[in-house]
């Protein structure tokens, strides 16, 4: 019985603390890592399955890219800088809350990416589907 509760309270820690909106980018332009858990994608400080390749973007496809995900049902733009856009992502049918954060540089014509699942151990690929999306909406080919 004990070690039930025990168990019961580490999954729900677990839980718990993955469920809050990432930071913001620092002072330093890089977006937060990702955790030790399999539910992130990152390309600045993605390693191993984590790791993601940034969008190649001109400021045209950035802010074509801006409009459309202001349109995406389910989709809330939560901060919309210059350069920086945070949006929480709801799943269709558990309506868990995901956080998709992209920092635009324009000197390098690229958008580094963070797509993560607040919740659960793995997001079963979801992550790096959204960022691949992400890529086939501004028309970036695969290379």
């Amino acid at each position: 019985m004990f070690r039930n509760i025990v168990v019961i309270s580490m999954f729900i820690g677990l839980l718990g603390a993955c469920s809050s909106a990432p930071g913001r980018p620092g002072v330093d332009g890089i977006l937060v890592p990702c955790g030790s858990l399999p539910n992130c994608v990152n390309s600045q400080s993605g390693e191993g399955g984590h790791k993601v390749e940034p969008l190649r973007a001109t400021a045209e496809q950035w802010h074509s890219l801006k409009q459309w995900l202001g349109d995406q049902a389910d989709w809330n733009i939560v901060v919309d800088d210059r350069v920086f856009v945070q949006v929480v992502v709801v799943s269709p049918l558990m309506r868990y809350r995901d956080d998709l954060q992209l920092l635009y540089q324009p000197n390098r014509q690229l958008i580094q990416v963070r797509s993560s699942s607040r919740l659960g151990i793995s997001d079963m690929g979801v992550n790096r589907s959204r960022v691949e999306a992400l890529r086939l909406q501004i028309g970036e080919a695969k290379s």
